[in-house]
């Protein structure tokens, strides 16, 4: 009887899961193409500040504060990109090469968890 009401509760959740996938999906889409709608307005007001020598001006519409801002952004540290910097540091291709399998194999580790959802028909 308890695997019975066990069984009830997690096709109740499992079925709850799937409709939740589901409306996250559409919003999903949602997001994406009003991020796209705002990154393309974004670029064609840049243009014009630029164009307009605007750089260091601040607008004020609807109770809200617009300024053009620039940032510095650096690459990742990614494998290739430490095996790159190392090469151009190290002349011997064997130390590079033992620093990298060292960095690979030492990198902390974790097992996640998760529930995936499939479609059926498209495994």
């Amino acid at each position: 009887m308890t695997q019975y009401i066990y069984m009830n509760e997690l096709q109740a959740n499992m079925n709850n899961l799937i409709r939740l996938d589901l409306e996250l999906n559409t919003l999903n889409i949602n997001v994406s193409k009003i991020k796209e709608d705002k990154r393309k307005t974004e670029e064609i007001i840049k243009d014009i500040i630029i164009k307009e020598n605007l750089k260091d001006k601040l607008f004020i519409l609807q109770n809200k504060k617009i300024k053009y801002n620039e940032t510095k952004s650096y690459q990742s540290y990614s494998l290739k990109y430490v095996e790159d910097r190392l090469n151009e540091l190290i002349e011997d291709k064997t130390n590079v090469g033992c620093i990298l399998k060292y960095l690979k194999e030492n990198r902390k580790k974790q097992i996640n968890t998760e529930i995936k959802i499939l479609d059926y028909n498209n495994e």
